[in-house]
């Protein structure tokens, strides 16, 4: 009963907040109810398809924004990579897979959960230079990592389980931030700039910029808050070195993932989108005379996640396209107030940058501060190019599950509840902000003094 008062007087209590600043009525709606949606996604206070249902029905029952855009969501790369995903780890089931790729891990010689973690972790940053999509990759770790863990005798709630599936997709996901072609935001930032401003990023620039504080500094602190979280003795290390011969499923299988992995990591040259190359390999396993993928694995389709993933896309799409945000964005830039620490100038420019994600999410980043660059720029002070890459600092700095949709996409597919990822990514944005901030700032001023 309490959630149900909750669940009416959340959005009527914002909507009369709101109510009292100059905002046209349509604004006012789709503020209200943006924020209701990310408050139900953070709280779970009810059902995530529940939450995703409201958002979407209150847009298009409101015409808050136009159909095309609230769907989007629906027809995104990353919605269509999720049911593949689904698939895929399926697939590795069926054919038994997922115990020979966890022997990567459960054949360390000192095993302890800390080894575990970092092993994971450095292999996680490696698949970042090899495949191009975020999302793909945490769609094809989320089956190695839930073999991973049983493997060592790790079941669902423990918290050894959930810490090496956490390691998986946070690693996998934050790792490629600092890597050109790894993310999607890296892309559009890269893509805006250069249609724009014809100012292209080179991926040496961008790497060097960015990799040691954004991917070697932060992968630290993520193991090191994962193994304080979640530290759990491992139970059973399997070092079974039989060596048993690949079945035809097998085989096919593997052969289906290698393929799809070459053409995401080679998408630079073909331009082929990664969803459609994930549904190219799923409609190959689900032919009838392969007939690895079955019906009753399309029918055991968790669709709330479905749901939950294109929601979030379309929530940010939505909110990035709205030109009354954006002038709110722009007269916030105009009150920009410098102070005399240049340091304390990075971390405020770049911290606005990072808690607009909370509502447009991570990819919108670069789509709403990119095309305003040049006068942020002249506002703050800041060059050009630094505006660009605080940008990077700021889209990697991630608060909330929801603003990142491969963070999205690695918690439907593992199943582990949001509560638990929580707690990790709040204490490491914290900690982004207080210490990787201000050493990403030295770290550029030391770059520049060579250039």
């Amino acid at each position: 009963m309490s959630k149900t008062i909750l669940l009416i007087t959340i959005p009527v209590f914002l909507y009369s907040i709101l109510s009292n600043f100059e905002i046209d009525q349509n604004n006012l709606l789709l503020i209200s109810i943006v924020l209701t949606t990310i408050l139900f996604w953070a709280t779970n206070l009810v059902p995530g398809f529940y939450s995703s249902l409201l958002f979407l029905f209150a847009c298009a029952a409101f015409s808050l924004s136009s159909k095309e855009l609230i769907f989007s969501g629906f027809a995104s790369s990353a919605f269509w990579l999720v049911f593949a995903g689904m698939l895929i780890g399926t697939a590795i089931k069926n054919v038994n897979l997922t115990h020979r790729f966890s022997k990567i891990f459960s054949n360390l010689k000192n095993v302890t959960y800390l080894n575990i973690i970092i092993s994971i972790t450095i292999f996680s940053a490696l698949t970042s230079f090899v495949m191009p999509s975020s999302v793909g990759r945490v769609v094809m770790m989320v089956p190695i990592a839930i073999a991973v863990a049983n493997s060592f005798g790790f079941k669902e709630n423990d918290k050894g389980y959930i810490g090496i599936l956490l390691t998986f997709i946070i690693t996998t996901s934050m790792s490629g931030f600092a890597i050109l072609p790894a993310n999607i935001p890296n892309m559009i930032l890269t893509g805006l700039s250069s249609q724009l401003y014809n100012y292209d990023i080179l991926y040496s620039h961008y790497l060097i910029t960015n990799f040691l504080v954004f991917t070697i500094l932060k992968d630290i602190i993520i193991v090191v808050l994962i193994y304080n979280f979640f530290n759990d003795t491992p139970k059973i290390i399997n070092k079974n070195k039989t060596k048993l011969k690949f079945s035809k499923n097998e085989l096919i299988v593997i052969f289906t993932i290698l393929l799809m992995i070459t053409f995401w990591a080679t998408d630079f040259i073909h331009k082929i989108s990664p969803s459609i190359i994930a549904i190219c390999g799923i409609l190959f396993l689900a032919v009838p005379s392969i007939g690895i993928i079955k019906s009753k694995d399309i029918n055991s389709i968790n669709f709330s996640s479905l749901l939950y993933v294109a929601t979030i896309i379309g929530l940010g799409t939505v909110v990035a396209h709205n030109d009354y945000i954006k002038e709110v964005l722009s007269s916030l830039i105009n009150l920009y107030v410098p102070s005399q620490y240049p340091i304390l100038n990075y971390m405020k420019v770049t911290l606005v940058m990072s808690l607009t994600g909370i509502i447009a999410t991570q990819p919108s980043i670069p789509a709403i501060f990119t095309p305003m660059a040049e006068q942020i720029s002249n506002v703050t002070g800041f060059s050009f190019d630094q505006i660009l890459m605080m940008q990077v600092a700021a889209y990697s700095n991630i608060f909330f599950a929801h603003q990142a949709p491969p963070l999205i996409v690695g918690l439907a597919l593992s199943k582990i509840k949001q509560r638990h990822i929580l707690k990790v990514l709040i204490t490491l944005a914290l900690l982004t902000t207080l210490f990787l901030y201000p050493l990403q700032y030295f770290w550029i001023e030391f770059l520049n003094s060579f250039l």
